[in-house]
C-alpha cells in the first residue's frame, strides 16, 4: 500500500500540511474501517519511511461514497522540533 501512496504537501505562510491519496482497494485489503486513528498510523509510517521528522497534528481520513481514492490530510510542524525517533538502514 505504502507505495501506491501520492503526497500533495502545500506551505501557506510558514504552515505544512499534507495530503495522501491511497487507492481504496489496496486501504481495504489492510483495514476494514476508516477512521483518524488509522489515518495516524498509516501517515506516521509514511512519514518514517521517508525520513521525514515532522510532527502530524489534524489528521483525518476521507472517503466519500463509491470514491476509489482515501484521503488522509494533516497539518506538519518543523519548528522546534528536535527530531523524532528514526532509524535508518545505516543503523543497527
Amino acid at each position: 500500500m505504502y507505495s501506491s501512496i501520492i503526497e500533495r504537501r502545500n506551505v501557506n505562510d510558514g504552515r505544512h500540511s499534507v495530503v495522501l491519496e491511497i487507492p481504496a482497494d489496496e486501504y481495504n485489503k489492510i483495514y476494514d474501517r476508516y477512521s483518524d486513528e488509522i489515518a495516524s498510523e498509516i501517515l506516521q509510517n509514511h512519514l518514517e519511511n521517508r525520513g521525514d521528522d515532522g510532527r502530524p497534528s489534524d489528521v483525518h481520513i476521507q472517503h466519500p461514497n463509491n470514491s476509489t481514492v482515501v484521503r488522509i490530510s494533516a497539518n506538519i510542524d518543523y519548528l522546534g522540533n528536535d527530531h523524532t525517533e528514526f532509524r535508518g538502514h545505516w543503523e543497527a
